[in-house]
């Protein structure tokens, strides 16, 4: 499989998340995506595999961070993951419940709880909390506070129909209008509050030499695509099978004379 630089930059921004040193994100990375390559058989997503392998590894010994003292590196290497995800690489629920080995349901309830945890806890932001209408009128969209209709909308995560059907709702509903424009703001704030740049000159050099580790390792792991005569090349270069051509020669010879 064949590394290009966008899902370079995913995997380095992820493992960045989770390892916070550059350097022991590059390595990280790298041995993961070495490790998934090495299992990829029956994986539709090698990219997905190394993420996995990057969360659990992360999960089991959490890395020491010297940057403590940033809101983000107090959360769970779960949790930054999970918002690096949304925010950053803007993957669905579905490719997040596959790296996670969890049902996508699941994803919404833990993106929100996450969300909440880091903007209201760890960040302590000066934000009005984007809870449901009081009273809800007769077409208003029912609002789960576990996983509310205003995050789903955001993270593009509603079918067509029903997105087209809340778009409508809330041009003419003061009530609704308010809660999405409370949880835009919300999300528009975490975003800023993640130090893992979508694009940066550091993670661009990292997402270079990532692929240039994959290319060195990948040759250790999948088979050499030669042509016949290529092949048969370096077969009669070898001493051994040299020798072993003569002897036969030598054997089919003295047949002849018999």
């Amino acid at each position: 499989m064949e590394l290009n630089i966008n899902d370079a930059r995913s995997l380095t921004r992820i493992s960045r998340s989770l390892w916070g040193d550059p350097d022991q994100s590059l390595e990280m990375s790298g041995e993961s995506l070495y490790t998934a390559g090495l299992l990829r058989m029956g994986s539709p997503d090698m990219i997905e595999r190394a993420a996995k392998l990057l969360v659990e590894r992360a999960e089991q010994n959490p890395p020491r961070l010297l940057a403590l003292q940033h809101p983000f590196f107090r959360l769970a290497p779960l949790e930054r993951f999970l918002l690096t995800a949304l925010h950053v690489e803007h993957w669905s629920y579905g490719r997040i419940a596959r790296v996670l080995g969890v049902d996508p349901s699941l994803i919404a309830p833990l993106a929100w709880a996450t969300r909440i945890k880091f903007i209201f806890q760890e960040t302590q932001a000066p934000l009005e909390y984007p809870s449901g209408p009081t009273s809800l009128g007769p077409n208003c969209p029912e609002f789960n506070p576990t996983e509310p209709w205003p995050q789903r909308m955001l993270d593009e995560e509603l079918g067509k129909k029903e997105r087209l059907f809340i778009q409508n709702h809330a041009i003419g509903c003061p009530r609704c209008m308010k809660t999405l424009e409370l949880a835009r703001r919300m999300l528009f704030r975490i975003e800023g509050l993640i130090p893992v740049a979508a694009s940066s000159r550091e993670i661009d050099e990292s997402s270079t030499r990532l692929m240039e580790i994959w290319k060195e390792g990948e040759s250790s792991i999948r088979p050499v695509k030669t042509t016949f005569q290529e092949s048969l090349e370096v077969f009669l270069s070898d001493r051994r099978a040299q020798a072993a051509l003569m002897v036969l020669a030598l054997a089919l010879f003295c047949l002849r004379l018999r």
